[in-house]
């Protein structure tokens, strides 16, 4: 701050340099200062974000002071490219699919439900789950609860048990009146019921004050592993980008209120999923993402596009679907770099300098008229008129070929035929592989109730680990055997639950323990119908674990046939 005098000096001197530098300074804070230029630099995105974000907590959301809001808004000036959108005839390119799904199928044509689990839920992540739970019972309790791999597996089968027959707590299943045996045969009620309490992922005390920065530090590593082998999984053509709701009510600080969602609380997760419904990236919300950190040139919602489309491999044209939240124009050319296509509803106050039909003049027009128009880098917006005006932006597919839908119309009580675009048509066609995998998730899902909300997303991740083993089941039965039917889901499931819980243990069970080596001892029983034998042979022979009779003579060794590898 200069005094009076010098200003005297500096006047009498006849150096107006210092003058200037200051007058300078006060222009520029005026600038940084105008909510108005703040306003005019970001547009109106960052508002469309708040209208669709409606997960984010007051208490989430960080107070700044000016200083803090005056570097943020630096930050946040960036440079966006200019479009001239004009009604000229859109040119699809050459989106021809350059991957392959088919060439380990052959390698599993042998597998059973439980291998095709395995690959998900592998048996290093059991291993160190049961490392884990039994470390924290010994800082909780004082003293280990000893389980062991198995034992968690069989906690794993049972729940997808109990998923296929649902009672009303958790206890019911082992009350005389209730009494299931295929959970309560497997393991005492006090027993399942003490691991429950102590499962756990990591060792709290190990934990750097970094990785605590990570709300999810306590289930990371089983959330990291998981989504490794999701990965794994040869990506299919077609991606749709969207959310998924895990339901929770209870207390977190990564709990969620979203009223257009059939659950209203809980965590919501960022998906990518095929087609098909297999999970292939995923990543839980967190929260607003740190304030200092430098904005991109798509946006924040749509970085979650960018996030979960990094994994997937470049220039094999895969086609990636999500709905108005999430869809730019830069979202679209930054993902076409990469030979990436993209097609998704927009909002129009996202797409800059682009005037087209207004929706009443298309009502005028009557029930399917569309109008278009496409920028320099061949990019097409679609405005389509159904019940109301829905806009469209793509970077592979256009309005032609315009075919009809049948449509229902109230006025003339009677069915009727709608012109529809063929970008609507194809966005209806793959944009449903979340919503798929979040109806598949909700079938066969028991509801534990725990104070300890992470649990929560465990058991959802075991849910959609189980889905991702059936779709996949089902990927290399239609490429194998096509005329077969697969499996049916609960079917699949139940498979999958046996084997865990039989597993190691003297019981019927199903291939998979049939041919694990382990307690299949022979006895002499009534004599039955051989099972492995072709013709009518008959036999005393009767193996105890798997309860089935077996021929064992001079002439045939069916014993060592039914079990061997």
């Amino acid at each position: 701050m200069l005094s009076w005098e010098d200003v005297l000096n500096i006047l009498t001197d006849g150096n107006s340099s210092d003058l200037e530098q200051l007058g300078e300074e006060d222009d520029d804070s005026s600038e940084e200062w105008s909510p108005k230029g703040v306003a005019n630099e970001e547009g109106s995105d960052s508002s469309e974000e708040d209208v669709r974000d409606e997960s984010v907590e007051e208490s989430d959301i960080p107070v700044q002071s000016n200083q803090n809001m005056t570097e943020q808004s630096a930050k946040g000036k960036v440079k966006r490219k200019q479009y001239r959108w004009r009604k000229v005839p859109f040119q699809p390119p050459n989106v021809e699919f350059y991957g392959n799904v088919e060439d380990v199928c052959v390698e599993r044509s042998e597998w059973t439900p439980y291998m095709y689990f395995k690959q998900f839920i592998t048996d290093e992540m059991i291993q160190e789950t049961a490392e884990q739970t039994n470390l924290y019972s010994v800082q909780k309790l004082g003293k280990s609860v000893n389980t062991t791999p198995k034992e968690i597996e069989q906690v794993l089968g049972m729940y997808m048990h109990m998923g296929l027959v649902q009672m009303h707590s958790v206890r019911a299943y082992w009350e005389m009146g209730t009494r299931y045996p295929t959970v309560c045969d497997v393991m005492s009620r006090e027993r399942f019921l003490k691991l429950l309490t102590v499962i756990h992922f990591q060792d709290n005390l190990s934990v750097s004050d970094d990785q605590k920065k990570d709300k999810l530090w306590k289930i990371r590593p089983w959330l990291e592993t998981l989504r490794q082998q999701f990965l794994l999984i040869p990506p299919e053509e077609f991606h749709a980008v969207d959310e998924v709701m895990v339901p929770f009510k209870g207390k977190s600080h990564l709990r969620v209120y979203m009223p257009s969602k059939p659950h209203k609380w809980g965590f919501k997760m960022w998906a990518r999923a095929g087609q098909s419904g297999l999970l292939y990236d995923f990543a839980v919300f967190q929260g607003p993402e740190n304030p200092d950190s430098e904005k991109s040139d798509v946006g924040v919602s749509r970085d979650v596009v960018m996030k979960l489309t990094s994994t997937l491999p470049a220039g094999q044209n895969h086609k990636i679907f999500a709905d108005n939240y999430f869809t730019s124009v830069p979202l679209v050319e930054h993902l076409k770099e990469r030979g990436i296509y993209y097609l998704g509803t927009v909002r129009m106050n996202r797409v800059k300098n682009c005037s087209m039909m207004d929706e009443n003049d298309l009502k005028k027009k009557g029930r399917g008229s569309w109008d278009f128009r496409v920028n320099q880098e061949n990019t097409i917006v679609v405005r389509w008129y159904d019940n109301k005006a829905v806009n469209l932006l793509s970077s592979f597919v256009g309005a032609e070929p315009v075919t009809n839908v049948k449509r229902w119309d109230r006025k003339s009580k009677k069915h009727i035929m709608v012109p529809r675009p063929a970008i609507v048509e194809t966005y209806n066609k793959f944009m449903g592989g979340v919503d798929l995998l979040d109806m598949l998730s909700a079938l066969y899902k028991f509801c534990f109730r725990s104070r300890r909300w992470y649990l929560y997303i465990w058991w959802h991740t075991v849910t959609v680990a189980v889905i991702n083993a059936w779709n996949l089941y089902r990927r290399d039965q239609k490429q194998l055997e096509p005329k077969k039917k697969p499996m049916p889901l609960r079917k699949f499931q139940a498979s999958v639950g046996t084997s865990l819980t039989s597993a190691g243990k003297a019981s019927a069970v199903p291939l998979d323990v049939r041919k694990d080596g382990v307690d299949h001892l022979p006895t002499w029983e009534t004599r039955q119908r051989c099972k492995h034998c072709p013709g009518s042979h008959f036999s005393h022979v009767y193996c105890a674990k798997c309860k089935v009779n077996l021929c064992l003579n001079k002439d045939r060794n069916c014993f060592l046939a039914f079990h061997e590898k």
